[in-house]
């Protein structure tokens, strides 16, 4: 009997011994385990188009920011035409976040966002109005208007062009500002227009651009408003090409690049709206909807390169104080 009391309370001690060491290893599993995986976000690029000074690469500054500041894990994909509608919905299956931007993405975008109700979608320089998706098309006119009249005040022969890198709805707004703000400055002064093509291929086409851009130039113009992305370098080797030449830029400040001969640079915000996107997705915050940013909002501006002379970016802001008072209301139509 004593060595059956004495074999009891071994188990006895045994079992508590056990339970307290298994209940210090629960701890340590549930204190162990790894954090949450990171959000997930991913940008689908509407082409081969990260270093062509265009709004690709402007997307791209913005979202390196939100990368380097971490909470999200990013995937950055680049597509074609024939890839669009694929490259969105593997993202889309992925990731919690997709982002892309052109307005050549809206309708591939329109048709793969519903599928993934669960999923956040964000077009920058397009529109898809959806419940999940966020859209931001910019109020471009407006700063169009200014580099117009930037155009109007530079102009030493009263002729001035317009290249656009496709003639479609969704960018007559460049155009439009354009084009009254050369006529507010001066109603006498003539605009040539020329388109590169009908559709998105025409951004990718310098040489078509560059032979208009000659054609412009020999006819008597001096500045030329390039909204071509790529293909606007095509219109920068036709200025450089001859004397008095000039080209105004879009998306970016490239006077960098060719600082001889641009004069000034549309500035879109796409940057800062995809990094502050991020972060808000980050911080499990999201605002669907269609969003037009202008001059007032800091969404569009110009860049005052050092071509532009005091008196010059002096008139410039004057212009702008009225468009954002609502005193001058910019077209949008086709010019």
């Amino acid at each position: 009997m004593k060595n059956l009391h004495l074999l009891m309370n071994v188990i006895v001690l045994t079992v508590v011994f056990l339970g307290i060491y298994g209940c210090q290893r629960a701890q340590e599993v549930i204190l162990s385990e790894p954090a949450s995986a990171p959000m997930q976000v991913s940008v689908v690029y509407p082409g081969d188009c990260l270093g062509d000074s265009s709004f690709c690469d402007v997307l791209y500054h913005g979202v390196q920011k939100a990368r380097a500041e971490g909470g999200v894990e990013i995937t950055e994909v680049e597509s074609d035409a024939e890839t669009w509608e694929m490259r969105l919905r593997a993202a889309a299956q992925q990731s919690g976040l997709v982002i892309t931007s052109g307005f050549q993405m809206s309708e591939p975008l329109a048709r793969v966002a519903p599928e993934f109700p669960d999923v956040k979608f964000v077009i920058f320089i397009g529109a898809v109005d959806l419940p999940n998706v966020a859209s931001f098309t910019y109020k471009a006119n407006e700063a169009a208007f200014l580099v117009g009249a930037i155009a109007a005040f530079t102009s030493k022969t009263g002729k001035v062009g317009y290249l656009g890198g496709a003639d479609v709805p969704g960018l007559y707004q460049y155009g439009a500002g354009y084009v009254a703000g050369v006529k507010a400055v001066n109603p006498e002064a003539e605009v040539l227009i020329g388109y590169v093509a009908d559709n998105a291929q025409g951004f990718y086409q310098p040489d078509v651009a560059k032979t208009i851009a000659l054609d412009h130039y020999e006819n008597g113009v001096d500045v030329i408003y390039s909204m071509a992305d790529s293909a606007g370098f095509g219109a920068i080797e036709a200025a450089q090409a001859g004397e008095d030449r000039f080209v105004i830029w879009t998306f970016m400040d490239v006077n960098y690049a060719a600082p001889e001969v641009v004069l000034t640079s549309l500035l879109v915000g796409i940057d800062t709206d995809a990094y502050r996107v991020i972060s808000d997705f980050a911080a499990g915050n999201f605002t669907p909807g269609i969003h037009s940013p202008g001059l007032a909002e800091g969404g569009v501006n110009y860049a005052p390169d050092e071509q532009l002379s005091a008196e010059i970016v002096e008139q410039v802001e004057a212009l702008k104080a009225r468009i954002i008072s609502g005193e001058i209301v910019v077209p949008m139509e086709r010019p």
